[in-house]
């Protein structure tokens, strides 16, 4: 009792030393310091507070599981650490503006899209409703891998026939039919019980799936010979804090079932960077996953929703997760970030990721097979609900 009691009144000390040390200016705000482990840890964010953001149901209680680890790189990470250690280092973010708020807000909304997957009721998996966004001229979606492994059900028995459906507009109507081209078979693996938790939670590690947009879903309607998309920035390895981001994506945590079905809305909004981590251990702090100030995007629906440099216009990361709160305000979002998703997806796929966005349908990322071992993992959790 007395040794908690010390501890909480040293917290308290360190805490105003350092609030003052700030105020004072005596330390420079060093973005690749500060992602150390936060010394209040009440401030420590882990994964047992943070909850995927993807269906439009209530943010569910928190549930212990592995920690984000802010800033010493990652014992779990994708990458050799050889391969690693011989990264060159990555060029800085550019800091002149190179386009308006306005036309980046309007740019990137075009590149939105809503992923809605319903089905026949009774089935053994609820529908969801996420987000993702265009990343190539060739119409690639980069979503969450919490939202494509529903994908992997489409026409099921088991699933009730579930059917995924890929809408944009300012209010969500139907526009294209898409099919699953990548997810991380680790990340099923290893989140299996996803599948039948509503609002499930994870850290965002191995958290991104690829699909491709090969059919219009209006009647009489051809597809466009190019998309417009967000063009993506894989080359980074920090960020500033307090950098203002244009997040964008398609909340519906305060929506009914009829109200997402008929009246979901797309959102943008500026949110600040607040914090950064790395799920790395080795000591490289590379930044795989960072948090946005609390905003109207931060409500279930909002899985995949872009995070774009204001200054560029190019794709900084994918909402994955939330933390929770009574009030969006209150809330925290997280996002991947590319270069994250980068090493991820050339260490288990050795292809590049670049050659990939121009070639789309030119890989076979994964087996079919693969695809369907997969899928009957998903049916057997199902079926053990």
């Amino acid at each position: 009792m007395i040794f908690q009691l010390f501890e909480k009144i040293l917290v308290k000390i360190i805490s105003a030393v350092a609030t003052l040390i700030l105020a004072l200016g005596i330390v420079g705000a060093n973005p690749t310091v500060e992602y150390a482990v936060p010394f209040n840890k009440a401030a420590q964010k882990t994964a047992d507070e943070i909850t995927t953001a993807t269906t439009s149901q209530k943010i569910a209680e928190p549930e212990a599981k592995k920690k984000i680890l802010p800033a010493s790189p990652a014992e779990n990470s994708p990458l050799p650490v050889e391969q690693k250690q011989e990264e060159p280092e990555l060029p800085a973010l550019t800091q002149t503006p190179v386009i308006s708020l306005t036309e980046l807000n309007g740019k990137t909304r075009k590149t939105i899209v809503n992923i809605f997957c319903g089905n026949q009721g009774g089935a053994l998996v609820q529908g969801i409703t996420g987000s993702g966004v265009i990343i190539s001229p060739k119409g690639v979606i980069l979503t969450n891998a919490h939202i494509g492994q529903y994908l992997l059900l489409e026409n099921s028995p088991a699933s009730g026939y579930l059917n995924c459906q890929i809408r944009n507009g300012n209010i969500a109507e139907p526009a294209y039919d898409a099919k699953l081209i990548y997810i991380p078979s680790v990340w099923v693996e290893e989140n299996i019980d996803n599948i039948v938790i509503s609002g499930a939670k994870g850290t965002g590690q191995n958290d991104y799936a690829f699909l491709l947009i090969d059919k219009s879903a209006v009647k009489g309607k051809e597809l466009p010979q190019t998309f417009d998309f967000t063009e993506p920035n894989f080359e980074f390895n920090m960020l500033p804090f307090n950098f203002s981001t244009l997040v964008a994506s398609y909340p519906a945590g305060l929506l009914g079932a009829d109200a997402v079905l008929k009246n979901l809305g797309l959102i943008s909004t500026f949110a600040p960077i607040t914090e950064l981590f790395t799920f790395d251990e080795k000591g490289l702090s590379l930044l795989d996953i960072f948090a946005l100030g609390g905003n109207i995007a931060s409500q279930g629906g909002s899985s995949g929703g872009a995070v774009v440099n204001t200054i560029d216009g190019k794709l900084l990361g994918i909402i994955t997760t939330s933390s929770e709160a009574t009030t969006t305000a209150k809330r925290t979002l997280y996002a991947i970030t590319l270069p994250y998703i980068k090493r991820s997806f050339e260490t288990y796929t050795e292809k590049n990721i670049a050659w990939f966005l121009e070639n789309p349908t030119d890989y076979n990322l994964l087996p079919a097979n693969e695809f369907d071992r997969l899928k009957e993992l998903l049916l057997k959790r199902l079926e053990k609900k």
